[in-house]
């Protein structure tokens, strides 16, 4: 959890989500926050027609929400070059939070994804996340939306295929170094159980 306040007065908020009760909970938890600008919609039409409309802050969208489902609604979003809401943060709200559908929604152009239901904790800690790490935004050929990368530890060979990353050079060794008969002692152990 950060320790920088999170000021959400005068940020616009839409919440698209089918479930009228688990919507105003939500709004509950956003204006619990400081949030005095929410709207809500039920359905994937009146969600672009909201964002085509007005511009819009941040955008809590159900992963089912009717009738295309909100990774097509992510995915419109992104796609259109011309959408003054193309960067938006969207945050998919998911009962289902296995790998395989983070990365679906990863690959629409999600910010982030947020198990059902939501707890005020995992809420504001994933609204602290895109305040104080944004990602950059990335286009190719077949994507548009925040870089994947949540973080960058090196890449294979030294150098990474985008135009804007920079080698990353590898640290001189230091410090004593373990001969490999020393490494291999340490697995033998490890596989008999002794430390």
């Amino acid at each position: 959890m950060t320790t920088q306040s999170l000021n959400l007065k005068g940020l616009v908020f839409l919440v698209a989500d089918a479930n009228p009760y688990f919507s105003r909970i939500v709004v509950g938890l956003l204006r619990s926050f400081g949030a005095n600008s929410v709207a809500e919609v039920r359905n994937s039409f009146d969600a672009i027609r909201t964002l085509n409309a007005q511009k819009v802050d941040i955008l809590l969208c159900d992963d089912k929400l009717p009738p295309h489902g909100g990774l097509q609604v992510t995915h419109a979003i992104r796609r259109k070059a011309d959408n003054e809401n193309r960067i938006v943060p969207i945050l998919i709200m998911a009962g289902d939070t296995r790998e395989t559908v983070i990365k679906i929604a990863r690959d629409a152009g999600a910010n982030m994804v947020i198990a059902k239901p939501l707890s005020p904790s995992s809420l504001f800690d994933r609204l602290s996340w895109i305040a104080f790490n944004p990602r950059q935004f990335v286009e190719t050929a077949t994507y548009y939306g925040p870089d994947r990368r949540f973080k960058i530890e090196g890449y294979p060979g030294g150098v990474g295929r985008r135009k804007g990353d920079k080698a990353q050079p590898v640290a001189a060794e230091s410090g004593p170094t373990m001969v490999q008969s020393e490494i291999d002692n340490l697995f033998k152990s490890a596989r008999v159980g002794q430390s």
